[in-house]
């Protein structure tokens, strides 16, 4: 059967479409991956005529197409899917990805098919029941709207299927070129390492599926209710797979000059698993290494290890440093000791570090604003990667339940839709606490002292101040201040002087796109595909579905 995935995300990486292309690739699809990027970080679908004419045009001889998005890719995803039906072609549509997990209903009004939950298997069982005539609609994990192409009256909803727990027996995510389509202005232009925006520069590597915390505000916590009944949520790939993966990567792409570890669980291993990674990566990989940690899982012999890798950046979600917003408005088990701890510790073994916060929340009293200020002015050592998030309530989270509760958004929170999760207008969302925390976690980024940093927070909260500036001018004025300034360092400052500097540090991109060798797999009938040890699809050479599995298609 001929298959079209299509990423809606603004930048091609999609690892989770690319999991789900690796493994019907494998049980003998023909599989055709559109990546309908844009060039900037954008909600809205930007896709000019010329583009969308070639998008159509690629898609008539499919048998299925899929689409897969996230709450900020609706937009995107319903604009490609009203094109596809203008169009008149006749092949099912189905959605996955995270938003049509935690809101399969919407979706459902807008297209033929939902998956929600884990993919591959969905996916691949469709596939199969379409190309022999069986019944599609008794697919675990998918969804089907009424009417539809696959003659059913009602409505369909069945449960997800069991959970992945060997992820080691998945194949590694498609990286085949020949196979992969890229949106430019005027069309549809062949995937190469060069227009992937740094999909084969950067190597994104998803270690693990699930997370042990229930976060109120996170799209985990609404994933862990559609699986509520399925077991482990947790699954870990070994350190072999994962080490296998990047090391073909890079064998097949002599571009890739980082890897980065997507998921927040790598830390969750056991300290002496932690250690012998750190000797076996410096031995067989040796790329600078991006990851992502939760405090909980920071110990001082943990970073003692990161510190012995080429570590670029390690990211960290901090959210709030009150303890009341963390465990009865987050439900996040984190106490702000813990937090400091693993600062001191990252900031002790001198490592780059990247802190995430969440502010304009208004479940938050503003005395535990002002204590994660506090906080800041004490504990926070730069310099640091700076990441500050207006909170949104994206569906399913406990936080949207509460809020619809509560009449505070409809159906839907729009600025979960509507925006990106960074970028320039989420500074725009603030509120009066939130642009002076900014304010102080700059300041103390920049090495200003301790005692002057708490001056400046009881300048902010003085009850004088307030009156004067805690005004509805108040936040659009430092936005727009900030948007100066920020576009005067950027022409001035920035693209003058330090980007030269940073492409004569970081050397010429290899030719790759030349260099590369070809991702090719033999075909396989699905049950030969699945009986087949890891080491022998690793072995396949630079297979286009060699690259591993994780979450919802």
């Amino acid at each position: 059967m001929r298959i079209a995935l299509v990423a809606t995300y603004t930048h091609p990486f999609a690892l989770g479409l690319r999991y789900i292309s690796s493994y019907l690739k494998t049980t003998g699809h023909d599989v055709v991956m559109l990546f309908m990027s844009s060039r900037r970080d954008t909600a809205r679908a930007d896709y000019g005529p010329a583009l969308l004419e070639d998008f159509v045009a690629r898609l008539r001889d499919c048998d299925l197409i899929g689409l897969s998005l996230m709450t900020n890719n609706f937009h995107r995803a319903r604009a490609l899917t009203d094109q596809i039906r203008r169009a008149g072609l006749r092949a099912p549509i189905i959605w996955g990805g995270v938003h049509p997990t935690v809101a399969p209903d919407e979706c459902l009004e807008l297209t033929d098919v939902v998956c929600v939950g884990e993919g591959e298997e969905a996916l691949l069982q469709l596939a199969e029941r379409l190309e022999s005539g069986g019944d599609p609609t008794a697919t675990a994990g998918l969804w089907f709207r009424p009417g539809g192409p696959m003659g059913n009256r009602a409505a369909v909803r069945n449960r997800p299927g069991p959970l992945e727990t060997q992820l080691d027996d998945l194949p590694f995510p498609d990286y085949e070129l020949e196979t992969h389509w890229v949106a430019a202005p005027d069309g549809l232009t062949a995937a190469r390492p060069e227009n992937l925006r740094g999909a084969l520069h950067t190597l994104r590597v998803i270690t693990a599926r699930g997370c042990p915390y229930r976060c109120a505000f996170c799209n985990n916590a609404a994933l862990r209710k559609v699986h509520a009944d399925l077991r482990p949520w947790v699954r870990m790939r070994s350190l072999n797979n994962v080490l296998a993966e990047v090391r073909r990567a890079r064998t097949c792409f002599p571009s890739i000059q980082t890897v980065n570890f997507v998921d927040d669980l790598f830390l969750v291993r056991k300290e002496e698993e932690l250690d012998e990674f750190a000797d076996r990566y410096n031995a067989e990989v040796g790329l600078p290494l991006q990851l992502d940690a939760f405090p909980n899982t920071v110990t001082d012999r943990k970073v003692r290890a990161l510190a012995r890798l080429p570590i670029e950046l390690v990211s960290m979600g901090i959210e709030s440093a009150s303890n009341d917003t963390l465990r009865n408005i987050y439900d996040r088990p984190t106490a702000p000791a813990r937090i400091a701890e693993a600062i001191e510790a990252f900031a002790r073994h001198r490592l780059r570090t990247e802190y995430h916060y969440i502010v304009s929340n208004p479940y938050e009293p503003q005395a535990n604003v002002i204590e994660t200020m506090r906080f800041i002015a004490s504990h926070h050592r730069g310099p640091a990667v700076l990441r500050v998030f207006p909170l949104m309530f994206y569906p399913g989270t406990p936080l949207y339940e509460r809020a619809r509760a509560d009449g505070l958004i409809g159906i839907r929170d729009d600025a979960a839709y509507d925006f990106m999760g960074t970028g320039a207008l989420q500074f725009a969302r603030h509120d009066y606490l939130a642009v002076w925390l900014r304010l102080v976690l700059n300041l103390r980024n920049w090495g200003v002292p301790v005692p002057v940093c708490h001056r400046v927070v009881d300048f902010a909260t003085h009850r004088l101040v307030r009156k004067v500036l805690d005004r509805r001018w108040f936040c659009p004025a430092v936005f727009v201040t900030y948007q100066v300034l920020r576009k005067l360092a950027r022409n001035f400052v920035y693209q003058p002087f330090v980007r030269p500097l940073k492409y004569l540090r970081r050397g010429p991109r290899r030719r790759t796109a030349r260099a590369a060798q070809r991702w090719t797999l033999p075909p396989g009938n699905p049950a030969a595909a699945r009986r087949r040890t890891p080491a022998a699809r690793i072995s396949a050479s630079c297979g286009a579905t060699g690259m591993s599995a994780v979450p919802p298609c």
